[in-house]
């Protein structure tokens, strides 16, 4: 931590040199901003997108730069930028092909005017893979990882710095979206279809969004009524027998207001057991997605609301359990989930023309999400009452940009009605938040992000959590950050611990759970290096995470138990990971990545390493695509290291499981065609298919007292091959 603190004040310190930042608003022809329009210097992969209000501001790197702005449908323009003042880009729509010769943007890319260390992720590095929904959108990504949550369920969840995903905090367009009762699946609740772009943040995040950013945090933009295609449709259809159908409308209502329409459903009725164990690899599922918003844009006033609907069945365990089967009473083990959830949301700005760096904004959301579960015989139900509102006022100090600030009020209230087997959770969550950030920015080289927030929890009474981000470009080709800051959450003990309930394991809760407490502090430098006439990004983090306290999820101390309890001695988490990309030639790309994760925690009062945790992993992705994207073909391999796994010494000899897994791999791979109307794909996930030996203990006897289907490090699904169509109307 005294390196952290040092760094940072060395960064505040040193004399800052005189790189040019400029900044503006990217409109159409009728002077209505385009939000995700990408703004790229030119030979650099150095770029922004720009925000909900169309406005953005990027540092360039290099004298004498061009800009290029462009946007889906419009015809993209090159300008020299004009850094005293800002600029107000009008894009003309796009009627026929381009001739000129096209210059081509990086998929995704680290904002460098951004204090934080953020990766951007684009809607073009999306297509790349199959994308089904946000789980899936990582892939191509080397800084969050996608684990197995067990045998059963088919969930897949994420990790960041080496740590679950629960310590991730994961926004759709700045509004709390994947917590409580769907923190599991929830990922699956986003479809692919519908993002923009994916803003990935290592790191304590603003404390603007809350206090429950740990180790990152996940904002997904949403595709925006008023710049989005006109129509939008995809088809989907893999080997295990999933269908899916996508639908995107927007259109103009008049010239202020917008409306859009986003719609997805998806079915597998298939038995897929390709290890033969009796067990369905996946589970069949069916899912029903409606988004529906509107959007008014003033000169001064913008608002939009959406309500978003979802109903989504799981059934799996045992081959021929389906969705009809009542779990209780088959005599096969199975197991189902059924989720519904409806959600109001929007947003409401108040704009200052003349002065853009002024404004006020309003964000809500209330939701209501209703979850029955079956793991074997033993039943769940669970309701989830959530209302969230944000006020934020941003604005500068005495009439200089030097000096920015943003503050507001907000509000969580999280209500849980919670039944397991014969025991009852509830809990009423009422949570009111003051916050102040403040930014520094006295020239183009040198920010500081300094935030204090503070929440008053009626259940834990007050949590204060300091953030602090610094960026510093040291050459104009490399920049240099560190942060540090604090975060809480209050654990869900009985959705975090699914994988766990599809087993014999009898969950105890050894005391009352304390919220999660934590410090995260970092350093990242992202560079770009001249080689063979071409650069060489390269980019380097290191990320250290220190729990005050953590709920304990132990699997070693009785292979037929789960004890939950608070901390007792040491936790943390050690994240290291270098990655580096280049553009070989005109048409391919490689990207390459390794990443080293030590995770301890105080199990049973040792300090042991945490369990399903690579220490090492390798990342190696090639992407190859002619002009105009004509044709595409992008390929990934990954590479685990041995993983610690919980332990089985007391079960009979025949039942125990190794300490450690072995090291495996993992490739996908995706070729596309593309015409002027959208593109086809076709694509295969666990090209080599790698799958777990034996992953369900004693799987003939699952209603036995041996029967685990929790120790789950691989997939076991085995090689999944692809194909769909994509079709679009620009408007």
């Amino acid at each position: 931590m005294k390196l952290i603190f040092n760094t940072i004040l060395f960064l505040i310190s040193i004399q800052l040199s005189h790189a040019q930042v400029i900044s503006g608003m990217v409109a159409d022809q009728n002077h209505r901003p385009l939000p995700g329009a990408t703004v790229l210097e030119l030979g650099t992969q150095n770029g922004v997108i720009t925000n909900v209000n169309g406005r953005f501001q990027l540092e360039l790197t290099q004298e004498n730069s061009q800009i290029q702005v462009s946007y889906a449908g419009y015809k993209a323009d090159t300008l020299v930028p004009t850094p005293n003042q800002m600029m107000h880009i009008k894009l003309e729509e796009s009627t026929e092909e381009l001739s000129e010769v096209v210059v081509k943007a990086s998929s995704t890319f680290f904002d460098r005017a951004e204090s934080k260390h953020v990766e951007v992720i684009t809607e073009k590095e999306l297509l790349k893979a199959a994308c089904c929904n946000l789980s899936e959108s990582f892939e191509t990504n080397a800084s969050v990882d996608v684990s197995y949550a067990d045998g059963v369920t088919g969930a897949k969840t994420i990790m960041m710095l080496g740590l679950d995903g629960r310590y991730v905090q994961i926004n759709r367009e700045n509004l709390p979206n994947i917590r409580g009762l769907i923190g599991r699946y929830g990922m699956g609740y986003i479809p692919g279809t519908w993002i923009q772009s994916i803003d990935v943040g290592k790191g304590a995040g603003s404390v603007v969004n809350g206090y429950e950013s740990m180790t990152g945090q996940i904002n997904v933009e949403m595709k925006k009524p008023e710049s989005s295609e006109k129509l939008y449709l995809n088809g989907y259809v893999n080997s295990f027998g999933r269908l899916e159908y996508n639908a995107n409308w927007s259109a103009d209502l008049s010239d202020r207001w917008s409306a859009g329409l986003l719609l997805h459903t998806d079915m597998l009725n298939n038995d897929i057991d390709n290890n033969d164990d009796g067990f369905m690899d996946i589970p069949k599922t069916r899912q029903v997605n409606v988004l529906n918003r509107y959007k008014y844009q003033g000169e001064k006033f913008v608002s939009q609301i959406g309500i978003n609907y979802l109903l989504d069945e799981k059934a799996g365990g045992q081959t021929g359990f389906g969705f009809k089967d009542d779990a209780a009473s088959s005599s096969l083990y199975g197991f189902m989930n059924r989720t519904s959830r409806v959600e109001v949301f929007g947003k409401t700005g108040l704009l200052f023309p003349e002065k853009p760096y002024k404004g006020w904004g309003f964000l809500y959301s209330v939701s209501r999400a209703n979850v029955e579960a079956a793991f074997g015989r033993d039943q769940y139900q669970g309701q989830e009452t959530t209302v969230y509102g944000n006020l934020i006022f941003q604005n500068i100090i005495a009439k200089n940009s030097f000096h920015q600030y943003k503050t507001g009020v907000s509000f969580l209230y999280d209500s849980f009605d919670e039944t397991y087997i014969d025991s009852t959770f509830t809990r009423q969550e009422v949570v009111p938040g003051l916050y102040f950030e403040y930014t520094y920015k006295p020239g183009d080289d040198f920010s500081l992000v300094a935030g204090l927030r503070t929440d008053f929890h009626n259940l834990f009474g007050t949590w204060f959590s300091p953030r602090l981000h610094s960026r510093y470009q040291i050459t104009e080709n490399t920049t240099l950050r560190g942060s540090i800051g604090k975060g809480y959450r209050v654990g869900n003990v009985l959705v975090e611990n699914t994988g766990a309930l599809v087993s014999n394991r009898t969950l105890i809760v050894n005391e009352a759970p304390q919220p999660e407490e934590s410090w995260n502090m970092g350093l990242s430098v992202v560079s770009g290096l001249p080689l063979g006439g071409k650069t060489l990004d390269i980019v380097g983090d290191y990320f250290y995470t220190d729990f005050l306290n953590q709920l304990i999820y132990d699997m070693d101390q009785n292979s037929q138990q789960v004890n939950i309890y608070n901390l007792d001695g040491r936790s943390y988490a050690h994240s290291f990971q270098v990655e580096a990309s280049y553009p070989v030639t005109d048409l391919l790309t490689l990207k390459g990545a390794y990443k080293y994760y030590d995770v301890r925690t105080t199990i049973d009062g040792q300090l042991m390493q945490m369990p399903f945790i690579s220490r090492d992993r390798l990342f190696l992705n090639a992407s190859f695509s002619t002009p105009y994207d004509t044709w595409g073909i992008d390929g990934t391999l990954q590479w685990y290291g041995s993983k610690r796994l919980p332990n089985t010494t007391d079960k009979p000899g025949e039942f125990q499981r190794a300490q450690a897994s072995p090291d495996f791999f993992l490739l996908n791979m995706q070729v596309s065609k593309g015409f002027r109307w959208g593109n086809i794909y076709l694509g295969s996930e666990n090209m080599l298919n790698f799958m777990q030996d034996d992953p369900i203990i004693d799987p003939g006897n699952p209603f036995g007292e041996n029967f685990d289907a929790s120790i789950v490090w691989a997939p076991i699904a085995g090689r999944m091959i692809y194909a769909g169509i994509r079709f679009k109307i620009d408007k």
